[in-house]
Parts: C-alpha cells; sequence; structure tokens
C-alpha cells in the first residue's frame, strides 16, 4: 500500500507531511481509508488512519475491528475508548502544523472534533485523493476483472429471468442472488430492473410494477468483489418489440459502439462524451442522453471522474470508466445499454463481455 499512498503525497501541497483520514458510521464510510490500507472486510468506524510522506500507513483500529486490520500491512494501534483513540491521535499528530484531510470523506462533526485534537492548519486534499485512486494498479485491476466477469455472467442469463407477470422487486432480487451466487460480496449498489414507462427513470428504485408485454425492461447492476464492483446495463423487450423502441436501441448500440471504439489516453472526458452524445443527437432522439456517457468506477460506483460535456479530466492508462449512453422518452420508457472499459495504452479495453445483441423475451 505504501505506492498508493505516495502517490497521494505527490499531489499534496509542500508542508502537508501528514494525512489522518476518520470514519464515520455506515453507510458515511471514508472509501480511502480502504484504499491506502487494503483492507477486504470490516467497516472501521470511528477508526483512524495517518498518512505520513515517506508511504507509512498508522491504522487505530478498535478492537472490534482488530482481526480485520491484522490482514492489513499497516502498523496497527489499537484502542477500546474513544478517549483512548483521541490521545493516539494527540500524540501522532502533536507536531504537525499543516495536516491533510479528505473533505469528501469527513463529516462536520468528526471535523469539528479533530478541531480538538490538534492546532494544525487543516488542508483539504480531496483532489490529491480522487487523482492517485483515478489510475488503477494492478491488484485493483485484478479486483474489478473479477467483478466485472461475475457480472458479466449474470448478464448473460437476464433473458432466462424474465417471466410475464414478475415484479420488478423479483427480478432485481433474482440478479442479486445471482452475482453473490458467483462470488460477489454484495451487490455493488442497489440493483435497478425497471418495467415499461419505468425505464425512463434512469435511477428508478424497484417496485410492485408487473412485466407486461411490449414492456422495455431495463436492468442496471454490478457485482462487489473483494470492495471493488462493476456496473453494467442491458436492456430487453418483453414479448414483442415496437419500430420506435428498436430504432432507439439501435442509435444507443450505435453510440456506445462508436465510443469503445473511440476513446483512447489522452483525450478528455468532454471529447469522449461528443463521441456518442453526437450521433443520439443526430437521430431522431435529440437531447435525449440526460446524463454523462460515464463515469470512474472503483471502490465506489461513482470514483471520481466523468465523461461529460463539461469534463476537461484527461484519460490516463489504467483508469475504469463506464460507457452507458440511453434514451429516455418520459411516460414511455428507456433504452441504456452501459460497459465498463479499462483505458489502455492505445485505445480501451472492455471488462463486461456480455452479449449486447437486442433480445425480444
Amino acid at each position: 500500500m505504501r505506492q498508493r499512498v505516495l502517490r497521494i503525497f505527490e499531489q499534496v501541497p509542500e508542508g502537508v507531511d501528514a494525512i489522518l483520514l476518520i470514519n464515520g458510521e455506515e453507510p458515511n464510510l471514508d472509501l480511502a481509508l480502504f484504499y491506502v490500507t487494503g483492507a477486504d472486510s470490516g467497516l472501521f468506524e470511528g477508526c483512524a488512519v495517518v498518512l505520513c510522506r515517506d508511504g507509512s500507513v498508522e491504522l487505530m483500529t478498535s478492537a472490534l475491528e482488530e482481526t480485520s486490520a491484522r490482514t492489513t500491512n499497516a502498523k496497527l494501534s489499537v484502542f477500546r475508548k474513544r478517549s483512548e483513540r483521541d490521545e493516539m491521535l494527540r500524540k501522532a499528530l502533536a507536531r504537525e502544523e499543516k495536516l491533510g484531510i479528505s473533505g469528501t470523506g469527513l463529516s462536520f462533526r468528526a471535523f469539528k472534533e479533530m478541531q480538538k485534537l490538534t492546532d494544525a492548519e487543516m488542508i483539504d486534499i480531496t483532489d490529491a485523493i480522487d487523482a492517485a485512486r483515478s489510475i488503477k494498479d494492478e491488484e485493483e485491476i485484478e479486483r474489478m476483472r473479477r467483478a466485472c466477469r461475475i457480472g458479466a455472467e449474470v448478464g448473460d442469463e437476464l433473458a432466462d429471468i424474465i417471466r410475464p407477470g414478475m415484479t420488478e422487486y423479483e427480478a432485481a432480487a433474482e440478479v442479486s442472488y445471482r452475482m453473490q451466487k458467483r462470488g460477489a460480496s454484495a451487490p455493488s449498489f442497489a440493483t435497478n430492473a425497471s418495467f415499461g414507462a419505468n425505464s425512463a427513470e434512469p435511477h428508478h428504485s424497484p417496485g410492485d410494477d408487473k412485466l407486461r408485454k411490449g414492456d422495455a425492461v431495463l436492468f442496471d447492476f454490478g457485482a462487489l468483489y473483494r470492495r471493488y464492483g462493476s456496473d453494467i446495463t442491458r436492456t430487453f423487450f418483453h414479448g414483442k418489440v415496437s419500430k420506435k423502441q428498436r430504432q432507439m436501441y439501435e442509435v444507443v448500440l450505435q453510440a456506445q459502439q462508436a465510443a469503445i471504439d473511440g476513446i483512447h489516453p489522452g483525450m478528455t472526458g468532454a471529447e469522449a462524451d461528443a463521441l456518442a452524445r453526437n450521433i443520439i443527437d443526430a437521430s431522431p432522439f435529440q437531447g435525449m442522453l440526460i446524463h454523462s456517457l460515464g463515469h470512474a468506477l472503483g471502490l465506489a460506483v461513482h470514483d471520481g471522474g466523468r465523461l461529460a460535456p463539461n469534463s476537461d479530466q484527461v484519460l490516463r492508462k489504467n483508469m475504469i470508466m463506464t460507457v452507458e449512453p440511453g434514451v429516455y422518452i418520459r411516460g414511455e420508457g428507456g433504452v441504456r445499454i452501459e460497459d465498463d472499459v479499462l483505458i489502455t495504452s492505445k485505445g480501451c479495453e472492455v471488462l463486461t463481455n456480455c452479449s449486447k445483441e437486442l433480445r425480444v423475451v
């Protein structure tokens, strides 16, 4: 994990020789803590990590999480009471004048508590953490390959799940079950199964709507493997497909393939987004791609950067992004096709290899 810490410090301002990460309570956990420690399991609620410029990592862990903590290479200090942890932090930070903190991973309450433990000036180094996390190392890539493989295997079984009269929540539960049966620790986010008009809502929550003939059937799902996730979307049609639905699907598929063929290191997120958006906007569905083309993926499902019209982020080798164009017609339905890609030295590699053939089931 030392190399990850050193990558963070490469972009931290001079004078910041230590970084403090403190976890809240689930779901308010700072994923940077898991990034720098490599911990596979455990919540580490209320635990803290101090990082130094030499790459060292000190994990101040509760006795509750000691077993999980010992799977890491961090230097460990174990506390049984919050007051013991606070004293550890006072000693560790006593000489620091400037202290890096993770602004996005820190609650206001925790920030106020930290101010009581040190006189150091606190500097938000979120951008440095995000930049380090955006470039995946080999271990991260391997975990994500596994997460993508699990998701893709289930993706090729989606047509078998669909049956007349089933509810959205039944379909979502079946997808989640099949991913965990293949080795996922959990879904990487709440599985989305959307039928009919609900498929025009990109972040629909599955309910008790029943599948009817002619419905679009949209699945958005991902597998979590050793804390790293995948993110896939596939769209089907139940019983029959209209001319308009077919055209929607073909345009979205064409837009996605153009983006996959054109994405390469050195281009910006805005340039990548345009590869797909230009095709959709030249079709009868102009303006109906209502979100960005994609987003970074890793420890979090939305893990930093985006492929979006306003993104000046430069794509680099070993970033992992989603490519997910869609067309949405409120009150009728939508089509989205999503894959995860690894940026390579010349282009990108699709990690979620399951069928994208238009299917009526």
